[in-house]
């Protein structure tokens, strides 16, 4: 079992970036956890020796038992301060998470992030150039699906005062600010010192944003927060803001790269929304279909490759072969939460390319990339439906592929997606009305 990660890291600076450039490096290519996990699977006592859970069964194990396997692994990486991602249940954690199932149940995150996606879409498709997939159009359509969340407080979280109220570029740093705090979320502890200064800076600005718009938050959440304390409204008000937006606008990147790779999905449903024209927004059949393809393009290609797990006090688990995986108090285990959704175990063709597939016993897993059981992503299906609007907007495009030369054509900054530039066929007749 591998000794958990303190904080501050205690590695030499040295080894450190080694480490968080290789994690950066196996994040950008799921591959190879799927190997890893393969082999893990296919040799039980790397398992053992290492740490790692790899198959279905054993993931599900390890989630649905937070007080043996502890979410406080991620506090080293929670430079915004105490959020959901790091609690362990208790009167705390019920209390965040009930204000979060508010806060979204409040939305209607599919007429939002459509709305948006229209206006953005139609103006890429006037301009008629290349655009940022993200600066162009993901942080858009993710802000303004989850703006209402925040009410009169996001204009002033955003400009950073409440006497004034932001433009465009005022916004878009403040979503810049909350990327980099985001991004710290993965091995954010292991990352070099100046990313992790970034990060620092970032948070202090965010939570200065999120400081003088509390009382307008707590208005905005009268029915799920009004009775609470100032810090109960602050703290959420930091978490809600760092969370929903990168992770999402990451994700949707993620699927937007996976389906360019997959030539034949994409003409399919590129077809399919040039035959609707108009109706491509309004046609729930349609909806559906992409709605399948994203949840099937994130299993391939998941913001959370891994996660780790802190072990208060020795246990074990299923690591297969005829002895379990001892964990002793104190170290910490990783779980291949990417390569178990590709174990043949549960689904013997879950190696294949299937978004009707018929998941039978095993369709509780379906949705593994959120995580399992009461630790399940609460925004689940907001996210679903908000990467499925991006998603129809980009079909009323003609064909999109990648604008830079080869090895420039996606940009990170660390394990997340910083620029992907993209551009249209414009001689193609586009769908959806666009001119």
């Amino acid at each position: 079992m591998k000794a958990r990660i303190g904080w501050p890291d205690p590695s030499p600076p040295g080894f450190r970036a080694v480490v968080y450039w290789l994690f950066c490096w196996m994040n950008r290519h799921p591959g190879a956890w799927r190997a890893i996990g393969a082999l893990c699977r296919f040799w039980p006592f790397l398992c053992r020796t290492l740490g790692f859970a790899a198959r279905r069964s054993s993931v599900k194990q390890v989630l649905t038992r937070p007080k043996s396997f502890s979410n406080t692994a991620h506090n080293a990486n929670l430079f915004a301060g105490e959020f959901l991602i790091g609690m362990d249940p208790g009167q705390d954690y019920d209390a965040d998470k009930a204000l979060f199932h508010g806060l979204l149940s409040s939305l209607n995150v599919q007429a939002d992030a459509d709305a948006e996606a229209l206006v953005r879409s139609r103006r890429l498709a006037s301009a008629r150039t290349s655009f940022d997939l993200i600066e162009d159009y993901l942080l858009w359509v993710v802000f303004n699906a989850i703006r209402p969340a925040m009410g009169l407080a996001a204009p002033a979280m955003t400009a950073g005062s409440t006497a004034f109220q932001p433009d465009e570029e005022l916004e878009r740093q403040y979503l810049h600010e909350v990327r980099y705090v985001a991004g710290q979320l993965f091995l954010g502890a292991a990352a070099p010192t100046s990313i992790q200064r970034r990060a620092e800076l970032c948070a202090d600005s965010l939570r200065a944003r999120v400081k003088c718009a509390t009382a307008l938050l707590r208005n905005a959440w009268a029915g799920n927060a009004a009775a609470r304390p100032f810090d109960f409204v602050f703290r959420n008000g930091v978490g809600f803001a760092w969370v929903s937006h990168p992770v999402t606008v990451q994700s949707a990147a993620l699927v937007v790269q996976e389906l360019l790779e997959r030539p034949k999905v994409y003409t399919m449903l590129l077809e399919k929304a040039r035959s609707l024209g108009q109706h491509v927004w309004t046609c729930e059949q349609f909806r559906q279909e992409v709605r399948t393809h994203v949840i099937e393009l994130m299993r391939f290609r998941p913001v959370f490759t891994v996660l780790s797990r802190d072990v208060p006090r020795e246990t074990e688990f299923e690591a297969g072969g005829r002895r379990n995986a001892v964990c002793p108090a104190g170290s910490s285990v990783t779980i291949l939460s990417l390569a178990a959704q590709f174990d043949p175990r549960g689904v013997p063709t879950a190696a294949d390319y299937c978004p009707h597939r018929d998941w039978g016993r095993e369709a509780d897993s379906r949705f593994l990339m959120f995580g399992y059981g009461s630790r399940q992503c609460p925004a689940r299906d907001q996210s679903v439906e908000m990467i499925t609007s991006a998603l129809i907007g980009l079909l009323t495009l003609p064909r999109l592929t990648l604008a830079d030369p080869w090895g420039r054509r996606i940009r990170y900054d660390g394990p997340l997606i910083r620029r992907m530039r993209v551009q249209a066929a414009w001689g193609v007749p586009p769908a959806g009305g666009h001119p």
